[in-house]
C-alpha cells in the first residue's frame, strides 16, 4: 500500500543527494586547484589544467624551475554524487587524492621514500624518488594539499637534490 510512497521518497533522497554531492565535489575540487596554484608558484611559472567533470583534473606545470624538468598532477574526488558508492568508498578508507609525478633535470643518485624524510610524515601518504621515469611520485590527500603540504614536500625534495641526491 505504501510501496509507491517509499519508492518516491528514496528516489527524492537519492536525487537530492546527487546534487548535494556534485556541489560538494565541485567546491572541493576548486579549493584543491586554488591551493595547487598557490603552492606551485615557486616551482613553475604556470599551470595548465584540464577538468574532468567537477570531480577531477589533470594538470601540467609549464616553465618548471630547477631541479624539476617536468611536473604533472592528477586529482580525483570520492564519488559523492552517488550515495551508495560514496558510503562504500568511505567504508573502504578511500580519500580524495592528488597524485604528483615529476622528473628531475638529472637522474637521482639512489632511491628515497617517505621514511627518508621524517619531517614530511604527515604531509604525504606516499613519496618515492627513484632513478627510473618518473623520478618522483607523491600521493597526497586533499586535506594535505589544503594544509600546504605540496609546497613543503617539493621544497624538501629540492633541498635533497641540492644536497647531492640529484
Amino acid at each position: 500500500m505504501y510501496e509507491i510512497e517509499v519508492v518516491i521518497a528514496i528516489s527524492a533522497v537519492l536525487a537530492g543527494w546527487y546534487f548535494l554531492g556534485s556541489y560538494q565535489n565541485r567546491k572541493l575540487t576548486s579549493k584543491v586547484w586554488s591551493a595547487v596554484l598557490e603552492q606551485m608558484e615557486e616551482f613553475a611559472s604556470e599551470m595548465a589544467a584540464r577538468e574532468l567533470g567537477g570531480s577531477a583534473f589533470i594538470a601540467v606545470a609549464k616553465g618548471t624551475r630547477s631541479p624539476f624538468r617536468r611536473i604533472e598532477m592528477a586529482y580525483t574526488s570520492l564519488p559523492r554524487e552517488i550515495l551508495i558508492n560514496y558510503l562504500i568508498s568511505k567504508a573502504m578508507g578511500r580519500r580524495d587524492l592528488l597524485s604528483v609525478v615529476a622528473d628531475f633535470n638529472t637522474t637521482p643518485k639512489g632511491e628515497r621514500t617517505l621514511k627518508d624524510f621524517p619531517d614530511l610524515a604527515v604531509d604525504a601518504l606516499s613519496l618515492r624518488i627513484q632513478g627510473g621515469n618518473p623520478n618522483l611520485r607523491i600521493i597526497m590527500s586533499a586535506e594535505q594539499v589544503l594544509n600546504g603540504s605540496l609546497e613543503r614536500i617539493l621544497s624538501a625534495v629540492r633541498a635533497a637534490c641540492s644536497s647531492g641526491l640529484c
